[in-house]
């Protein structure tokens, strides 16, 4: 395939706040603590040089013990991690079935790459790339679906409600069995494995395992344990949300929209079929609706004795994450760069390094079909991911058959008018008002006219607007950029090259949208 970049700015699909953050505007730098360049890992591994040896090996022990039953497991990276000169690349998502949406293989894609960039340029340190995976989240519905060839396969499961991490494979070899030519890894992964965990690790792995790729699942008594501190602070000082709210109100300031917002306490009860928000009321600590509650005492046992019965929300999640990792960046969406500016000053108050943020890879792809259209058309990628409206427009423009230009005519009206006027001016003053209304009257009806001549010309050209649509419709689905419709099993069974293409391809630090072309 043949990669092609388009700028985020003018692809035009991306949001102000995050092109500004990327182009670095001078009100948003109080927001993060490294410039997203290539020369700022520099600084950031001076920084976090000072990781603990004792960290390192809890995080070596725990990664071992969640690898133990993969064949394959990436061992060799996950000792590099004992050693003070090894750091991380992370990017996070959702335990999607089936790999969900392919801006999921895009993001590791991207991290991988990051990794391997770095060593580059710094041969004497390590750089494991991680996929943390977000098995706490309760939200099933997010995760159940994908979609493949036009048609939406869902998992329809017993039990939900607590961490999707923990939830048992019931049903959702329905699914395997209705697609034909299901690959052998996902067969295996939901087949020879118990939890939504267990199956994704097993299909990540054996997806980029062999690029160094390393899967982290925060879930455990022991990698909850440096969390505690945090847990107290959170619960009994409640001081996180005022720093959410000191950068919101900078965010909105700047004109700007924010993409969380914090609460007292950040944090969940969660048992296996529950994740439940917690609130202070009174001199207790509950869950949201108080089928839980706890005196300060009790808690503080919870969180010494049991602290994986805690799980962080989107504001602590990252806390919890560079607290658990020697990590330098974090890769994400546009929203999900956001909100990550949004968290500095809890990092700070909770005196935990705050790592570069970055954008993940961003791809499309152009399958053989539609390449050999759009060679024909002559235009450039970007100008097929403008709106339909400005599509339309350009065919309009650029037919010379279809004349729908009116300027000529207008100004001749125009200079008819200006006769006109100065014959009224002789005659009366008093018509100097009338001519002037019938001006404007007649001006009215010209730019009917010329909508209407517009319209028709679209209409003629119909043909030549649909060879063009159709082939932003296989870029943009329904107006959605493709890699957050289409799935891996959509290219990847017919591309056997494709991952390594995408390692290749989506580096983080180049702030462009990738599209690979089919050849």
């Amino acid at each position: 395939m043949n990669s092609y970049k388009i700028p985020f700015e003018t692809a035009g699909l991306y949001g102000k706040m995050f092109l500004d953050y990327l182009n670095g505007k001078e009100a948003l730098t109080s927001l993060y603590k490294y410039k997203p360049t290539l020369d700022s890992f520099d600084q950031i591994i001076s920084d976090r040089k000072h990781f603990s040896t004792e960290q390192r090996i809890l995080l070596v022990n725990s990664l071992k013990e969640q690898y133990q039953n993969i064949e394959g497991a990436p061992m060799a990276q996950i000792e590099l991690l004992q050693q003070e000169n090894t750091f991380t690349i992370v990017t996070g998502h959702q335990l999607n079935i089936f790999t969900g949406p392919l801006f999921f293989i895009y993001k590791i894609a991207a991290a991988i790459h990051l990794a391997n960039k770095l060593k580059e340029k710094h041969p004497e340190y390590n750089f494991v790339p991680v996929y943390w995976m977000a098995t706490e989240d309760h939200d099933f519905e997010e995760i159940a679906s994908f979609q493949l060839g036009k048609r939406k396969y869902t998992w329809e499961h017993p039990q939900t409600g607590g961490p999707v991490g923990r939830l048992n494979l019931d049903g959702i070899n329905d699914i395997l069995e209705r697609i034909k030519d299901m690959p052998s890894l996902f067969v295996d992964a939901y087949r020879k494995h118990e939890t939504l965990t267990e199956a994704t690790r097993y299909y990540v792995n054996a997806l980029f395992g062999e690029y160094g790729l390393v899967c982290i699942d925060a879930d455990s008594p022991a990698l909850k344990t440096p969390f505690k501190e945090v847990m107290k602070k959170e619960i009994f000082d409640q001081k996180g949300v005022r720093q959410v709210e000191k950068a919101n109100h900078i965010i909105e300031e700047l004109g700007y929209k924010t993409q969380i917002h914090a609460r007292d306490i950040n944090l969940f009860y969660m048992e296996d079929t529950e994740r439940l928000r917690l609130e202070s009321v009174g001199d207790k600590i509950q869950t949201v609706g108080g089928d839980y509650q706890w005196t300060k005492e009790e808690m503080l046992s919870l969180i010494e004795n049991h602290p994986e019965k805690l799980s962080p929300n989107v504001v602590l999640r990252p806390i919890l994450q560079e607290i658990l990792l020697p990590n330098l960046a974090y890769l994400g969406g546009p929203a999900e760069v956001i909100y990550w500016l949004q968290l500095k000053g809890v990092f700070d108050m909770y005196d935990v390094n705050f790592p570069m943020v970055l954008p993940r890879g961003f791809n499309l792809i152009l399958n053989q079909q539609f390449a050999e259209r759009w060679k024909k058309t002559g235009w450039d990628l970007s100008e097929l991911l403008q709106p339909v409206r400005k599509i339309e427009e350009k065919v309009l423009e650029d037919n010379t058959s279809v004349v729908t230009d009116i300027d000529e005519q207008v100004n001749e009206m125009n200079k008819l008018y200006e006769q006109l006027m100065m014959k009224a001016k002789a005659i009366s003053p008093n018509l100097e008002k009338h001519i002037l209304a019938e001006q404007i009257r007649t001006q009215k009806r010209l730019e009917h006219t010329h909508k209407k001549l517009r319209k028709e010309g679209k209409r003629k050209l119909r043909t030549d607007i649909e060879r063009i649509t159709c082939i932003r419709e296989c870029l943009l689905p329904n107006n959605a950029p493709q890699e957050r419709v289409e799935n891996l099993m959509e290219y990847w069974p017919k591309q056997p090259d494709l991952i390594p293409e995408l390692i290749k391809e989506l580096d983080p630090l180049s702030f462009n949208l990738n599209v690979l072309v089919e050849e």
